[in-house]
């Protein structure tokens, strides 16, 4: 979400769960689960790393990198734990650089989990240009700010239909992951 100001807020922590070290909770959207939690295996906060090389990648692309055309989830999930992803020409080199390096299969290479923790990422050249402690601060200008009158103001949302969706198919996760 964007505030009022332009600057992007972070929402929805209905599955928010602090982490001291390791944990195996399932949850999160498919295209953003990284493959460990895929492969059921115990992770630490190198799985939001995994998740911020999605969200770079689909906000540049339009799309997510693992995005299943077809719908088929497990397809997808293949995709995932091999790391099997393309990315568009126009990416530039220290792009591809940084998105390889968090969408990173083996644990020992991803960024945001090496020595360097954050820093890694922070430094990269793709960042080069961004001023994080006055990004943080909120003192510099936001290079869009949203046109609105009033808190409540929903204009800047797209309409949604009132029909209902159809349902999709519910899996257990044994069904799910039977393939892993």
């Amino acid at each position: 979400m964007m505030d009022k100001n332009g600057y992007l807020k972070v929402t929805d922590f209905g599955f928010a769960k602090k982490v001291e070290t390791r944990t195996m909770t399932l949850c999160g959207t498919p295209e953003y689960l990284p493959p460990e939690i895929i492969q059921s295996k115990p992770y630490g906060t190198s799985v939001d790393w995994w998740a911020f090389g999605v969200l770079v990648f689909e906000f540049v692309a339009g799309h997510s990198p693992f995005s299943a055309h077809n719908r088929d989830v497990m397809s997808m999930y293949n995709k995932i734990c091999e790391g099997d992803y393309k990315m568009p020409s126009y990416f530039s080199g220290a792009l591809r650089h940084l998105v390889d390096h968090l969408l990173q299969v083996d644990l020992s290479k991803r960024y945001g989990n090496l020595i360097n923790g954050n820093k890694d990422i922070k430094e990269h050249e793709w960042f080069k240009d961004v001023e994080w402690i006055p990004l943080l601060n909120q003192t510099i200008n936001a290079p869009y700010v949203p046109n609105i009158s009033n808190p409540e103001d929903l204009s800047n949302f797209d309409k949604v239909s009132d029909k209902p969706r159809p349902k999709a198919k519910t899996m257990r996760h044994e069904e799910a992951f039977a393939d892993f």
